[in-house]
């Protein structure tokens, strides 16, 4: 093989193998005219310090997310069934912590000079086509996509809590956020992808009055005092956590240029 089919075939072959891995049909597929692209992605935390969740100010202790994989789309939605192909994609998940403020390294994106639209991720649980059902990864947290840990109080009532949260696709094939926006035009000029997460946005979707009540808090009748409870998958809560991951608060994707 010369060099000039050598090259020629990197993106079929990175078609074919993202054809057996991903949940959406594969990167470049289309064709190969495109001039390849290769950039960091970094997590960018946003520490929130105390949370207000209705009367409640949380504390968070502990707070990581599994983050990935990630497709980057053309066109306006990153669906599996909207998105023909995907412009680029972050392969790898990791693990982030959302108490640090510096850059967390998420990995290496690969794929095509354009305009990205559009992306679709999952937090460290994935379903793709080849798969019979969810698969958990190593990264995510006690085999969660996130695990919080804080205690929550109002007035002389407190309430130490930890969430364990899933955020599983809904259907094979698909991601766990199957689509948000995104804003970027990617040349040959070097960039970086910033993907920005605010925990405390998530955790302030909780009703923690309906919390302490289902916890026996004695606070919940407001006389003071202290109880735990768990926030496990297919509660309330989890509920209000999930919807926020996936929904209402999702990571913002960012680009901009590279030193």
């Amino acid at each position: 093989m010369n060099a000039r089919n050598a090259h020629n075939a990197r993106p079929a072959a990175r078609c074919l193998l993202a054809l057996a891995l991903s949940a959406a049909p594969a990167l470049g597929c289309a064709g190969t005219g495109q001039p390849e692209v290769s950039y960091l992605a970094y997590a960018e935390a946003a520490p929130p310090g105390e949370i207000a969740a209705g009367a409640w100010t949380v504390v968070l202790d502990e707070a990581s997310v599994a983050f990935g994989p990630v497709q980057l789309c053309a066109a306006e939605s990153g669906s599996a069934t909207l998105c023909g192909t995907a412009i680029a994609e972050l392969l790898s998940i990791v693990r982030v912590d959302l108490l640090d403020p510096g850059a967390q390294r998420l990995g290496r994106v690969r794929g095509f000079e354009g305009e990205i639209r559009s992306a679709s991720f999952d937090y460290g649980i994935h379903w793709f086509l080849t798969e019979s059902a969810p698969v958990r990864s190593p990264e995510a947290p006690g085999g969660h996509s996130a695990h919080l840990r804080g205690r929550a109080t109002r007035g002389a009532v407190a309430l130490d809590f930890v969430a364990d949260v899933d955020a599983l696709p809904q259907f094979q094939g698909q991601r766990a956020v199957p689509s948000v926006a995104a804003a970027a035009t990617v040349g040959a000029e070097p960039v970086r992808l910033a993907v920005r997460f605010d925990v405390g946005a998530w955790v302030a979707r909780v009703d923690f009055d309906a919390l302490a009540e289902e916890a026996g808090s004695e606070g919940a009748g407001g006389e003071g005092g202290t109880t735990s409870a768990v926030i496990a998958p297919g509660s309330r809560a989890h509920n209000a956590l999930r919807i926020a991951m996936t929904a209402q608060e999702p990571p913002e994707l960012v680009w901009s240029g590279s030193p």
